[in-house]
């Protein structure tokens, strides 16, 4: 009996270790983006291999004020990949992989662009931009995980192909956009303009509001007789930033019969970026050909 009760301690304490491997191999196991705009494309490379968690998955939340927590620290130092945006977008995570010593497993998509500090943060926006992140992420976990790669090469050019399906779209649409002309409520879709042939007109009233800051009386003139005068072909507004000036934008444009573009910058939770990025088009595509 003591013999019995003995070999049943040692099952117990032998399938509580197991357990624990368990629960550490699950923590192990776990990708992390700062912005949930990433989530879809790294879990499109990475499959059913890892769990992909964003930090920030609310488009009520601003990635440029957010302050982390010691879950989401614990959460970089468990992560096999971290993916963030860079360029002063989400530099609060740079501290948590620094204290964590995870700096081989960033992949800072600014640096990715071979872009700096100051170049406009939104990059995201730009298709091609997506392709060149992708391929790093492709590149990363075949490195980490070298067994599996022919498994993350064929996630990989499937998604590409993917991808490639909005750059055809954005292809046909600049038929009808090209040398169109729009004014934007801060350089949230710049890129994806700049793709399409649209021209910004505004630039100096978006970086003010970027910046928090009050545009010019100038700027703010120029707008409003822009509209007036029918000189631009739609606005775009951020629908997550809100104040009087950006109202009085809006309902100048109602007035005037302007077109009104709305995007937001993060995903909402319940969208993929295939998906919100045809969504873009479709709002751009139903102004440009009215």
């Amino acid at each position: 009996m003591k013999n019995k009760k003995y070999l049943l301690s040692i099952i117990i304490l032998l399938i509580a270790i197991l357990a624990g491997c368990g629960r550490n191999n699950s923590e192990k196991n776990v990708i992390t983006t700062t912005v949930n705009t990433y989530n879809e494309p790294v879990k499109s490379i990475v499959g059913n291999k890892y769990h992909v968690e964003s930090i920030i998955k609310s488009v009520n939340v601003d990635p440029h004020s957010f302050s982390p927590s010691t879950n989401n620290s614990k959460q970089i130092a468990d992560s096999k990949l971290i993916v963030s945006n860079g360029l002063g977008y989400d530099d609060w995570v740079n501290k948590m992989v620094a204290a964590n010593s995870q700096q081989k497993n960033l992949i800072d998509f600014g640096n990715v662009l071979g872009k700096k500090n100051g170049d406009n943060e939104h990059i995201w926006f730009g298709v091609d931009h997506m392709k060149k992140l992708v391929k790093a992420v492709y590149q990363h976990m075949i490195k980490v995980d070298s067994d599996s790669k022919n498994y993350y090469y064929g996630n990989y050019t499937k998604y590409l192909k993917k991808l490639d399906q909005l750059s055809d779209r954005e292809k046909s649409l600049k038929k009808y956009s090209q040398g169109k002309v729009a004014y934007v409520t801060e350089p949230l879709p710049d890129y994806l303009l700049d793709d399409l042939g649209v021209k910004v007109a505004d630039e100096h009233f978006a970086k003010a509001i970027e910046d928090d800051t009050d545009p010019s009386i100038k700027d703010v003139n120029d707008m409003e007789q822009g509209m007036r005068d029918h000189k631009v072909d739609f606005l775009v507004v951020n629908k997550q930033v809100t104040s009087s000036i950006i109202t009085k934008m809006i309902n100048t444009a109602k007035a005037n019969d302007i077109p009104i573009v709305y995007f937001t910058e993060t995903l909402p939770s319940d969208l993929g970026y295939y998906d919100w990025m045809t969504d873009n088009l479709n709002q751009i595509e139903k102004v440009v050909k009215e």
